[in-house]
Formats: structure tokens, C-alpha cells, sequence
């Protein structure tokens, strides 16, 4: 009996001693750096779901019943007007009550806007923020991006949907892994260098994926920019991700933030 119990300990021993060595040699997820290179305002009513930025303007989708826009407005702040709840958009299109207005793209020029619970993406022109079409799809709908070719659809899972641009038609699904675990909770999109990078809901980090494999192959923690607001609002969470291809770095802001960050991934 004391045999079989030692060689038991021993299986046990071995077992534990091949997963640590498994997991000691898992590729290391890379935790990003950056700087911040610029700063500036940000309307604190905007409940950001979507936000991009295409030639001088950047373009927002707010959510919320009732409250729901898109809207426009310059890259360059006038001085001294923007931070005021008054100072007016560009433009601004209110959406119908019944919609609750989420993830943005634009694609071929015209910008493509996500609805949550209400299984349709409205199509708008740009830049009079015109709406010029419809179309029903299943699922829920968070964030939205645009690799040149495809939509690709976040919908709070682990997994991202790639469509087709003129039917909505689901042509791929693509599950994102962590060393293996999923990832869920992915909102926000945003396309940029080649790879996908998606805000995680109520969470500081954006993650960036392998738009081939699903892999996390890198980690942006962003946990000291959302402290440095003091917002004790607990829907204030970290939500917008707008790539600037002129300073090759991305505009980060928040649900109801009144800041605006330009970042610069090391």
C-alpha cells in the first residue's frame, strides 16, 4: 500500500512538474508601452459606442435609448469652445428612439453604424450623415471595424464576425484566444498596421489580434489614463479607438469622458 501511495505522489509530482514546464514555455503575450503625445477635449454627454477619424474629422456614434447620434467634428479644437457642452458638432444626425446606436466604420466612404439589440445596421453617407440604407442581421451588435475588404462585427463575445460589405453576410467567424483561453467581452473595434485591436467592456486593456489566427499578440493597459479622470461614474469605462495614420498613433477616449488622448504605441 505505501508502494502504491508513493507512486502515486510520484504521477502527481511529474503531472504538475510537465504543466508548469507547458506553461513556462506558452509564448509570452507582449505587454505594449506608449506615450502620450497630444491631448484634447471630449464632449463628456457622448456615450461613446464607435469613434474613427478620415481626413480632419473625427466621426462618433453615442448610445443609449433615445439618446442615440452620430456625429462630426474637426481633429483641430477651437480653442477655448469645444469643452463646452454648447459648442455645436459639425454634424449631427439623432437617431430613432428605438434604436440604441453602437460600433462605426467607414467603408468605400460611406460609414456603417451597428444598432445593439435591434438586429439592424444603418448605412449613412458621408459626409452628409444622410442615411441611405438598411439592413437586417442576427446577433447583437457592439463593435464595428473594417480590414478594406470585409465589416467585422464584435458582439460582447469571444468572438468577432467577418461580413460581407453589401449583404451584412456572415464569410467568417474568428475566435480570439489568449494563450488558448477566450476572450470575451470585446467591443469596440478598430483596424489599423495589419492587425484588429478591440477595447474589452469594463476593462482597461485593449487588446491587439491576429485578424488570421484570433491570438492576442500583444496587451495595451490603459488603467493609468482612466484614473487620471477621476470618474466615479461606473459606465465611464475606456470605449473608442480611432487610428491616425498622419502620426501613425491612436485617438483613445471613454463613455462620457471628457478627455481625448493621442497615443503613441512603443
Amino acid at each position: 500500500m505505501n508502494y502504491l501511495i508513493a507512486l502515486l505522489c510520484l504521477s502527481l509530482a511529474c503531472f504538475a512538474n510537465a504543466n508548469t514546464a507547458a506553461a513556462a514555455t506558452a509564448p509570452a503575450t507582449l505587454q505594449l508601452n506608449y506615450n502620450v503625445i497630444a491631448e484634447r477635449s471630449h464632449k463628456p454627454t457622448l456615450f461613446t459606442q464607435g469613434l474613427l477619424l478620415s481626413g480632419d474629422h473625427f466621426y462618433e456614434s453615442s448610445g443609449r435609448y433615445g439618446k442615440s447620434l452620430l456625429v462630426s467634428y474637426p481633429i483641430r479644437e477651437p480653442e477655448g469652445t469645444w469643452a463646452k457642452i454648447s459648442a455645436p458638432f459639425s454634424q449631427k444626425k439623432s437617431l430613432a428612439d428605438k434604436y440604441f446606436a453602437e460600433g462605426l466604420t467607414l467603408h468605400n466612404n460611406k460609414l456603417y453604424l451597428l444598432t445593439w439589440r435591434e438586429k439592424t445596421l444603418l448605412v449613412f453617407d458621408t459626409p452628409s450623415l444622410q442615411q441611405i440604407a438598411s439592413i437586417n442581421y442576427s446577433g447583437e451588435g457592439w463593435g464595428l471595424t473594417s480590414n478594406g475588404h470585409q465589416l467585422i462585427r464584435s458582439d460582447g463575445s469571444d468572438r468577432l464576425f467577418f461580413h460581407n460589405p453589401e449583404s451584412f453576410a456572415v464569410e467568417k467567424t474568428l475566435r480570439v484566444q489568449l494563450h488558448n483561453n477566450p476572450v470575451g467581452n470585446l467591443n469596440e473595434l478598430e483596424y489599423s498596421e495589419g492587425f484588429i485591436w478591440a477595447n474589452v467592456w469594463q476593462d482597461n486593456r485593449i487588446v491587439k489580434i491576429s485578424p488570421d489566427t484570433g491570438e492576442v499578440v500583444g496587451v495595451l493597459d490603459l488603467s493609468a489614463l482612466a484614473q487620471s479622470l477621476g470618474l466615479s461614474d461606473p459606465e465611464s469605462v475606456l470605449n473608442g479607438i480611432a487610428y491616425d495614420e498622419k502620426r501613425k498613433a491612436f485617438w483613445i477616449t471613454g463613455k462620457l469622458w471628457p478627455t481625448m488622448f493621442l497615443i503613441k504605441i512603443l
